[in-house]
């Protein structure tokens, strides 16, 4: 008998058990697949500029999805154990031993978790291989399959064990010795929550990171990158801390505080219950609302740029290939422009193109009174529009080091800064802006921009570099008649492989031979491949958002039933009973994604200053067009899954009180 009973009270609550084992299968499988792609990105795509663009966005995935998938397997298997120990604690109330109790409890969870796992595993590694060749099968040129790193597998199969053992003994040891009435009526419990004005401190800790985050954010790349865990970590302080002191306000208002008691219930006694789940719903808006809204804005449209690429080929050569090049632009019918340079590099391996004033004068027009040590930078700006100076200091730092030549791996610049050793590779940048000369031939404007010398410089140090038949010497840029385009890049390529230059270290992104419309096509694969995985990204985290609220409001279905119920019976119409649930069940998505929404604008605003000041020239009507369509659609999918969640919650009630009749 006492059997049967156990099994009964399993499989009327199969469900709730189902959803709890699929979060953390989800959980799983989505730490697998973003951690792998993080260690294949540049092994598996062939492109090694895309390689390194999409490196830092996996990285920044990576972490995300982490921090995510973590709190929502803590989230899962504490309300799934809390949901058990209620039913064993009838268990033991009906004669159970304790003992038993706990062992069979174990059993249970340990069986969910390793099956969990399990899928979880297979399904990541099925997403990871899955993508790959969806990617593959569109362009196949751009990515070949590639294995990820089994301690990948290790790493996630370590992590998620240690979750589970860890939520497991922290709920046995908090349930020993309590009696077993407490877990009866656990949902009926006040919670505490911070009511003094001192925690209003952690408030001002906030804005203080969310300062801090602004200044890293216009800093380098690894400051950029840390920058978007101190936002999140400012935001969750001041919402966090900033709505206990609210609600603590609101409830010495009696009139408003008795007229909104049912809608805003689940905040004052049950604040620490719903603090998870409100920490993990402002993570997810906040990723989704700032750097994936602005990155897919900016990627859009996909096709762009053409009339700021002057020249249809960018050769780096020999001032021996001069002869070449003449032949090569009359055969074809088209003009080649040459003029001396040096192939020069700048902090981090990024090789630039070196000129000396008089060459920049002529091809500009620009007065350039260059003496000595005296260098400026050109940026080249695919988007470019009119000169703009680069004021944003740290760009500067990072192109007062230059190294002449081509680049030897094993010299790092960047360690020599401000040594005496590296004294030899400092110059005096006096000017910096953008441009459009010969086009950007850079994803990320890091690379082939224009270091200009002065003459006395330049002219020393190229009568050394002409006579090393490894080093360029001279850069010619060709047009072509339309018709005859795709056949003289055919040529110039084959000449180029046979006998160009070629870089000391593999690894190193820039080429010496640029063709214009392979580069713009290459450019529009590469956006779309950045598009697809920050619209996946997205898709992941709308789904892990979905999985939190779904979670919240099943666990508190025995909550929902018992208190609805007690309200039918006092009075209340059934109008204002669905208002109040729909309201209980989207308050804590409400507060969330308008926290994010209110980062999603001052992020913007950190973005267009950012662009502003670092050489871009802003944002044009076009990304403000695709920004406010993402917001805008982003809320409207979250706000339909919270009226999709209170009509199940309404529905089902009424279906429990049809039973009762």
């Amino acid at each position: 008998m006492f059997n049967k009973i156990i099994l009964k009270n399993f499989k009327s609550n199969l469900h709730n058990y189902i959803l709890f084992f699929i979060s953390n299968i989800v959980a799983v499988a989505e730490m697998i697949a973003f951690w792998g792609m993080n260690d294949i990105v540049t092994k598996a795509i062939t492109d090694k500029v895309t390689a390194a663009a999409l490196k830092m966005d996996f990285k920044i995935a990576a972490g995300l999805i982490t921090v995510i998938t973590v709190l929502l397997m803590v989230f899962s298997m504490k309300h799934y154990i809390q949901l058990r120990m209620k039913d064993y604690s009838t268990f033991i109330i009906l004669g159970m031993r304790k003992r038993t109790s706990y062992l069979m409890m174990l059993t249970e969870y340990v069986a969910g978790c390793v099956l969990s796992l399990i899928l979880g595993i297979l399904l990541g590694i099925g997403l990871l291989y899955g993508i790959q060749y969806w990617i593959r099968g569109i362009y196949p040129e751009f990515i070949k399959i590639t294995a990820f790193d089994w301690k990948i597998l290790r790493n996630a199969c370590g992590l998620s064990i240690g979750i589970m053992a860890l939520v497991f003994v922290a709920l046995i040891t908090w349930m020993d010795g309590k009696d077993m009435s407490a877990f009866m009526s656990s949902a009926e419990q006040n919670e505490k929550r911070p009511v003094s004005g001192r925690w209003l401190l952690l408030v001002v800790l906030g804005i203080v990171l969310l300062v801090i985050g602004e200044d890293m954010y216009q800093g380098s790349d690894s400051m950029y990158l840390t920058s978007h865990a101190v936002f999140p970590a400012g935001m969750v302080l001041i919402v966090v801390f900033g709505l206990a002191w609210v609600l603590e306000r609101f409830r010495k208002r009696k009139k408003s505080y008795l007229r909104h008691i049912f809608q805003l219930n689940q905040l004052y006694s049950k604040f620490q219950n719903n603090l998870m789940i409100l920490i993990l719903l402002l993570v997810i808006h906040f990723f989704a609302l700032t750097y994936l809204t602005v990155e897919i804005s900016s990627l859009l449209p996909l096709d762009r740029y053409r009339e700021n690429y002057p020249y249809d080929s960018v050769w780096i050569a020999r001032e021996e290939d001069k002869e070449y090049a003449k032949e090569l632009a009359e055969k074809y019918d088209g003009t080649v422009t040459e003029f001396p340079m040096l192939r020069v590099t700048t902090a981090y391996t990024a090789q630039q193109i070196g000129v000396s004033a008089s060459t920049y004068q002529k091809l500009t027009g620009k007065d350039c009174d260059l003496e000595g040590r005296e260098i400026w930078f050109g940026m080249e700006d695919a988007e470019f529009r009119k000169e703009k100076d680069i004021t944003n200091w740290d760009s500067h730092d990072l192109y007062e080091d230059v190294f002449v030549g081509n680049y030897d791996p094993e010299f790092n610049m960047v360690m020599l800064k401000n040594t005496e050793e590296g004294k030899p590779y400092h110059y005096e940048l006096t000017k910096a802006f953008t441009q459009s000369l010969i086009g950007q031939y850079s994803l990320d404007q890091y690379h082939e921009n224009m270091v200009i010398f002065s003459d006395e410089f330049f002219e020393e140090r190229w009568q050394e570099v002409r006579r090393d038949k490894t080093e360029a010497s001279e850069l010619y840029l060709f047009t072509f008649p339309a018709r005859e385009r795709a056949d003289a890049y055919t040529e110039l390529t084959a000449y180029n492989d046979a006998n160009g230059i070629k870089n000391k270290n593999e690894v190193m992104m820039e080429n010496s031979l640029y063709n214009t419309d392979e580069f713009l096509k290459g450019q529009r694969m590469r956006a779309v491949f950045s598009l697809s995985s920050k619209l996946f990204l997205m898709a992941t985290l709308l789904l892990s958002g979905f999985f939190v609220v779904a979670l919240k409001n099943l666990s508190e279905m025995t909550s929902f039933k018992r208190r609805y119920e007690f309200l039918n019976y006092m009075g209340m119409k059934e109008k204002e009973q669905r208002k109040n649930i729909r309201f209980e069940t989207k308050i804590l998505t409400m507060i969330s994604a308008g926290a994010a929404f209110v980062m999603g604008v001052l992020y913007v605003c950190s973005y267009l200053y950012q662009q502003n000041t670092g050489g871009g020239d802003g944002v044009g009507t076009e990304f403000w067009k695709y920004w406010a369509a993402i917001m805008i659609a982003y809320l409207v999918v979250v706000y339909l899954i919270q009226q999709l969640f209170g009509w199940y919650v309404i529905r089902r009630l009424k279906r429990e009180r049809r039973k009762q009749g």
